[in-house]
C-alpha cells in the first residue's frame, strides 16, 4: 500500500481538480450501470401499448446514454490534466533522487537495470490511474447492480454475491502467482537491458578484442533464463481464463436459472427477468475487466515499487540545516587529524591526514595505485564524509556548507572526463548559467584547445560523440580544462590528468593547467611525477599515510624517499 499511497500523493498535488474528477466519474459510471434497468421498464409497459409512454421512455434512455457519452468524454479530459503533470512530477522527484544519491549509490548502480525500471515505471505511472478509474466504474456497476438485484428477489441475489465471493478469492489467489512471476520476469529482463547497455557503452572494448560474436553468444544464453521466466509469466494468464472462465460460466448458469424458476412460479414478472438478464449480460465481461485489472494493477504495482524504491534510498552525506554561505573563499584547506575507511571496502583507505594548504598554494599528492590520493579529492568533495577529524575551508568546517556551495568552489579536471553527447560548446559551458561564446572561446584558447576547434568544419557546433568518444584523450582533457576554467573556482583539483597521455599532449595540458592555476589554491593527484614538479609541496602517500613531504629537490635528496625511488623509476623508462 505504500507505493499506492505515494502515488496518490502525487495526484493529490491537483486536489481541487482530482476531486471534482472524482465526482464526474461517479455520476458517469452511474448513468452507464443504471442503463438496464430501461428494459425492464420497456417490457413492463409493452402490454399497455401506450406508445408516446414508450417513446418517452426510448428518448430517456437515449439521453442518459448520451449524457454519459459526454461526461465520459469529460471525465478523460480531466483525468488527463491531473495524470500528465502528476507523472511529470513523479518523473522529476525520481530523476532528482538519483542527483541527490551519494557518490557510493552511483558506483553500485546498474545504469542499464536503472534504466529499465525507469521505463517501466514511467508507463505503470500512467497504466495505474486508468487502472484505478476501470475499477471505480466496476465497483459502482456492481454496487447498482446488486441494489436493483435485492429489489427485485433475494434468492437471485444470492447466487450472485456466492459467484462474486469465489471469484474474488480466484482473483486473489492467481494475482499473487502472477505478481511472482512477474518480479522473477522483470529480473531476466533488467540482466537483458545491462548486457546490452554495458556493450553501448564499452563498444570500443568489444572492438578492441574482437568479442563481438562473444557477446551476441553471451546475451543469446541470457535469453534462456528470460524466455522461462516469459513462459512462466505467460502461462500465469492461462491459468487465470480457465479458472475464472469455468466459475463465472457456471454462475451465469446458475442465476439464469434461479431467475426463470422465479419467473415461471410468478414470484417475478418479466421485466424483473430482463433486468436480471441485461445486468447479467453486462456483469461477468465486466467481472473479467475487474480481474484483469486487478492484475494490471498489481503489475503495475510491482514496476512502481521498483520505481519509487530510489526514493527510499537515504542520502548519507546529508547538507546541513543551517549551512554557512560564504559569498568567495580564499581557498586555504586543512585536513585535520582525517580517517576514512570505504562503506563495505578498504579499511584505512585514509589515516591520519594532517596537512594545510595554504590560499594560492600547489600541493601535489603522489603514490602508488591504492596510496589513497584520489580518495582525498572525495573527501574534499564530500562524496563521502570522514570517519574522524575534519576537513576545513577557510577553518570552517566543509560539513557546514551545502555540497553544492563546496563544489562550486572547487574546479575538477578528472583523470577521464566524460563528456556530453552534445556539441563542443554545450560541453565547455556546462557550468554556466546559459552559454556566452565569447567567453567559451577564451576559455578554449586558454586551454590550448581553439586551434584544434577552429581547423573542424563546425568548430564549437561539432557533436563530440557519446561520453566524447570523437575526441583525443589530450583534446577530453582540455576541454575538461576549459570548462573548469569558466566556472572560475578558486581551488582547483587536478585528478591524475596527464597519466596516460603523450609527452606532447601532456606539455599541452600542463601549460594549460599552470595558466589557469595562477592565484588559485591548486591540488595536483599525480602518477606521473613530470607533472608535479613546479608544486611547492609534494605529499607521498604509501597505504593511505603520509609518509614524505616536500619539494621536488628536497625529495630527491631523501636516498631511501618513496619519491626518490619513483622518480628514478620513471625516468629511467621515459630514457628507454
Amino acid at each position: 500500500m505504500k507505493t499506492f499511497s505515494l502515488f496518490f500523493q502525487f495526484l493529490w498535488r491537483y486536489k481541487y481538480l482530482f476531486i471534482v474528477f472524482v465526482f464526474i466519474l461517479l455520476f458517469q459510471s452511474i448513468s452507464s450501470a443504471i442503463q438496464p434497468y430501461f428494459y425492464k421498464l420497456i417490457v413492463n409497459n409493452l402490454v399497455s401499448a401506450d406508445y408516446w409512454l414508450l417513446v418517452r421512455i426510448l428518448l430517456l434512455y437515449v439521453g442518459v446514454r448520451i449524457f454519459e457519452n459526454l461526461i465520459s468524454v469529460a471525465t478523460y479530459y480531466l483525468g488527463d490534466r491531473i495524470l500528465i503533470p502528476a507523472s511529470r512530477d513523479a518523473r522529476v522527484k525520481v530523476f532528482a533522487q538519483v542527483q541527490d544519491l551519494d557518490f557510493a549509490y552511483h558506483t553500485e548502480k546498474n545504469t542499464g537495470s536503472l534504466i529499465s525500471a525507469f521505463k517501466r515505471g514511467d508507463n505503470a505511472f500512467f497504466e495505474t490511474f486508468h487502472n484505478f478509474i476501470d475499477l471505480f466504474r466496476i465497483g459502482i456497476t456492481f454496487i447498482v447492480m446488486f441494489l436493483f438485484f435485492v429489489d427485485v428477489d433475494w434468492w437471485v441475489t444470492l447466487p450472485l454475491l456466492f459467484v462474486l465471493i469465489v471469484n474474488v478469492f480466484l482473483i486473489r489467489c492467481l494475482i499473487l502467482v502472477n505478481m511472482t512471476r512477474r518480479k522473477e520476469f522483470n529480473n531476466a529482463e533488467d540482466e537483458i537491458s545491462a548486457i546490452i547497455t554495458d556493450n553501448l557503452i564499452n563498444f570500443e572494448t568489444v572492438k578492441f578484442f574482437a568479442k563481438e560474436v562473444w557477446e551476441r553468444l553471451r546475451l543469446k544464453k541470457s535469453f534462456d533464463n528470460w524466455s522461462d521466466k516469459l513462459w512462466r509469466f505467460s502461462n500465469s494468464f492461462r491459468l487465470m481464463d480457465i479458472s475464472l472462465g469455468t466459475v463465472s460460466n457456471f454462475g451465469v448458469g446458475m442465476i439464469l436459472f434461479i431467475a426463470l424458476q422465479r419467473l415461471v412460479t410468478g414470484k417475478i414478472d418479466s421485466g424483473d427477468f430482463v433486468l436480471v438478464l441485461g445486468f447479467i449480460a453486462g456483469f461477468f465481461p465486466r467481472l473479467f475487466d475487474m480481474f484483469f485489472n486487478l492484475r494490471s494493477l498489481a503489475t503495475r504495482h510491482v514496476d512502481l515499487r521498483r520505481y519509487f524504491q530510489v526514493l527510499e534510498e537515504s542520502v548519507l552525506v546529508e547538507d546541513p540545516k543551517s549551512p554557512v554561505r560564504p559569498v568567495s573563499i580564499r581557498g586555504k584547506i586543512v585536513f585535520d587529524d582525517v580517517d576514512f575507511s570505504y562503506p563495505g571496502g578498504k579499511e584505512g583507505a585514509i589515516a591520519d591526514l594532517g596537512l594545510t594548504i595554504k590560499p594560492g598554494e600547489t600541493v601535489a599528492f603522489v603514490g602508488s595505485s591504492g596510496a589513497g590520493k584520489s580518495t582525498i579529492v572525495k573527501l574534499l568533495l564530500r562524496f563521502y564524509d570522514v570517519d574522524r577529524g575534519r576537513i576545513l575551508i577557510d577553518d570552517v568546517d566543509i560539513k557546514r556548507f551545502t555540497k553544492s556551495d563546496l563544489r562550486s568552489f572547487i574546479g575538477i579536471v578528472p583523470q577521464e572526463p566524460v563528456l556530453f553527447n552534445d556539441i563542443i560548446a554545450y560541453n565547455i559551458g556546462y557550468g554556466l548559467d546559459c552559454l556566452n561564446q565569447k567567453k567559451i572561446a577564451a576559455a578554449a584558447k586558454m586551454a590550448n584547445l581553439s586551434d584544434f576547434i577552429e581547423l573542424l568544419p563546425e568548430k564549437y557546433q561539432t557533436m563530440v560523440g557519446e561520453r566524447g568518444v570523437k575526441l583525443s584523450g589530450g583534446q577530453k582533457q582540455r576541454l575538461a580544462i576549459a570548462r573548469m576554467i569558466l566556472t572560475n573556482p578558486q581551488i582547483i583539483v587536478f585528478d591524475e590528468a596527464t597519466s596516460q597521455l603523450d609527452s606532447e599532449s601532456e606539455k599541452l595540458i600542463q601549460e594549460s593547467f599552470w595558466r589557469a592555476k595562477k592565484n588559485k589554491t591548486a591540488i595536483i593527484i599525480a602518477h606521473r611525477l613530470s607533472t608535479v614538479r613546479r608544486a611547492d609541496r609534494i605529499v607521498v602517500l604509501s597505504d593511505g599515510r603520509v609518509v614524505e613531504v616536500g619539494n621536488h629537490q628536497n625529495l630527491l635528496r631523501q636516498k631511501k624517499g618513496i619519491y626518490r625511488r619513483l622518480w628514478r623509476l620513471q625516468t629511467r623508462v621515459d630514457k628507454n
